[in-house]
């Protein structure tokens, strides 16, 4: 059983050995001198099981009142109150721990325990042993039964105490789980918006890097002096890709968003020309128009817009075949930005077939709340069309 196992505070032996000794030892004394030798042994044993379960109150409530109780009934029949044996102490300290700490039919239990305990007790003490003087019934139930009172009372009251700190406890422990799971959510939104990122940084640099290794390896044979400029720009490529890895990879490391702080600026629109750049230093065509009024769009929507020409050239570069050329439209009339993204897929061109790119393309679009559309190009089915459109009450800054 575990009451019997359980291992009482130190603070609960302490109370307990201080009212045992004091208490104890008078009723021992009381005891020595009113009762027989020959009766003597069964009512100091009670008085010392009365005291000793004072300890085991608040780790086993239940066993403590019932040995508390059991041991205040037979000190009570035995000697007739005598009158009221100081040991007798123990019982209102047990009601009001069995009352705090009990399980919940010690709400009902304990009071009724305890008016019954209070109305025998006065019974058996007024009447008493032949040649005591009479106390008035009436008068010791109701002291005793106050007494009961108070004892029930202060132990409801630590019960409720108990009660709303460990409500209290249980709040911050779930705020902190709240806390951690949010973090945790943070810390993987991160490490995913990061995995997108060196896809996009990663596809796009090699990308470029093979198209122009592509066209060195022609440029050496025909025109050598070209092949230091084409060597040039892959070295200017792979550099800018081992920077933007670097930023990515401390990102990850520290498994926060505040390393990013350190990191460059993330591209937008502006950067959009240094993009184009580039794709047509690695050999792709491509023709870029505008319609409308452009507006300002905020940092997120200027970076999945720029991702998203971004990861749709990479497309074409890797899939569309030599020869290919791209179109970019940007249409900035109406209550969206819609950007169209084409080419004329006259090859196959190198399939890795993982489709990355095109799901990060819709969750970013998502994120900023715009939507995005994929596939052929022309009615004969040829060349690819990415086309995105992104509202300007979610993507854009009215001016």
């Amino acid at each position: 059983m575990r009451a019997l196992t359980s291992r009482p505070a130190p603070r609960d032996i302490l109370l307990a050995s201080v009212v045992a000794v004091p208490v104890g030892a008078w009723s021992l004394t009381l005891l020595w001198l009113a009762v027989p030798r020959s009766r003597l042994l069964p009512f100091a044993v009670a008085v010392l099981l009365g005291h000793a379960a004072l300890a085991w109150r608040r780790v086993a409530p239940t066993l403590s009142f019932a040995v508390v109780t059991t041991a205040g009934t037979v000190q009570l029949a035995g000697t007739g109150g005598l009158p009221l044996l100081p040991s007798l102490l123990v019982f209102p300290i047990g009601l009001y721990a069995y009352t705090a700490h009990g399980g919940d039919r010690s709400r009902l239990v304990a009071p009724a325990v305890g008016a019954i305990a209070a109305v025998t007790a006065a019974v058996w003490s007024a009447a008493g042993p032949p040649g005591r003087m009479p106390v008035p019934v009436a008068y010791l139930a109701g002291l005793l039964l106050a007494v009961v009172a108070v004892a029930v009372s202060l132990g409801a009251y630590r019960r409720m105490q108990l009660a709303y700190t460990e409500e209290l406890l249980a709040r911050a422990a779930r705020a902190e789980a709240d806390r951690e799971e949010r973090a945790r959510s943070a810390v993987l939104s991160e490490r995913a918006r990061v995995s997108r990122e060196m896809h996009d940084v990663i596809a796009h640099s090699l990308s470029v890097i093979v198209s122009q290794a592509q066209g060195g390896r022609y440029a050496a044979r025909a025109r050598p002096e070209r092949a230091a400029e084409v060597l040039g720009r892959i070295e200017e490529t792979g550099r800018q890709a081992l920077t933007d890895m670097r930023g990515l990879l401390g990102v990850l490391r520290s498994g926060t968003s505040e390393a990013a702080d350190c990191w460059d600026p993330q591209p937008g629109l502006a950067e959009l020309p240094v993009l184009l750049d580039r794709v047509r230093a690695a050999g792709l065509t491509v023709d870029h128009t505008v319609s409308g009024e452009p507006y300002a769009l905020s940092a997120a929507a200027g970076l999945v817009v720029h991702r998203l020409v971004q990861e749709a050239l990479t497309n074409t570069l890797k899939h569309a075949g030599r020869g290919a050329q791209a179109r970019i439209r940007f249409d900035w009339s109406g209550g969206a930005l819609v950007v169209e993204v084409s080419d004329n897929g006259h090859g196959p061109g190198v399939n890795d077939g993982a489709g990355q790119g095109l799901i990060g393309m819709r969750e970013r679009m998502a994120v900023v709340g715009g939507t995005v559309r994929t596939g052929p190009a022309g009615e004969d089915g040829r060349g690819f069309l990415v086309r995105a459109r992104l509202p300007r009450q979610t993507g854009g800054e009215t001016r």
